[in-house]
């Protein structure tokens, strides 16, 4: 009874591993030579030269799912950047993928310690992206529902107000 038991799991196991299957080539890492480019990509996102850091953005941005998910990789792995995370944001953001868009606005936000006016910037490049997504009552709730007293610049003030009236109507 015992040795029929241990022949039966042991049976089972073996039906499970041989009916294993490799998972799809979108599932897998990029190769090792494109993994190489995009964290050269990601490492120049942030630097002071905006047409440096933009550069790299658009390039990174033209990927596809799997450089985009290595690319979130990264971000848990090296040096964070607000400002690299918002401008990979918005390249993704004018290839209409709105998503990652946000989500990689979202990063760039909670990087950010203390009070920098890059904050209301991302803030309301999120709700865009909201907007985009068909969110409309999010980014009504993120624009009006600022936890800071620094006031608005004028003219992001009147970005706020156009995107939450845009909103609105739906």
């Amino acid at each position: 009874m015992k040795t029929s038991f241990v022949m039966l799991l042991l049976m089972l196991l073996l039906a499970a591993c041989a009916g294993t299957q490799e998972p799809p080539d979108e599932m897998l890492p990029p190769p090792p030579s494109r993994q190489s480019e995009l964290t050269r990509l990601y490492d120049r996102l942030g630097n002071e030269q905006a047409g440096i850091g933009e550069s790299a953005a658009k390039t990174a941005a033209e990927g596809d799912e799997r450089d985009r998910r290595f690319m979130s990789s990264l971000w848990g792995t090296r040096t964070r950047s607000a400002l690299g995370a918002r401008r990979f944001a918005t390249a993704l953001a004018a290839k209409s993928l709105h998503q990652d868009a946000l989500d990689w606005f979202e990063r760039g936000y909670h990087a950010i310690d203390g009070d920098d006016e890059l904050l209301a910037w991302l803030r309301y490049e999120m709700a865009v992206e909201y907007v985009a997504l068909g969110r409309n009552q999010d980014a009504i709730n993120l624009l009006g529902n600022r936890l800071g007293t620094s006031p608005l610049p004028t003219d992001l003030k009147r970005k706020y107000d156009e995107l939450i009236q845009r909103a609105s109507k739906g």
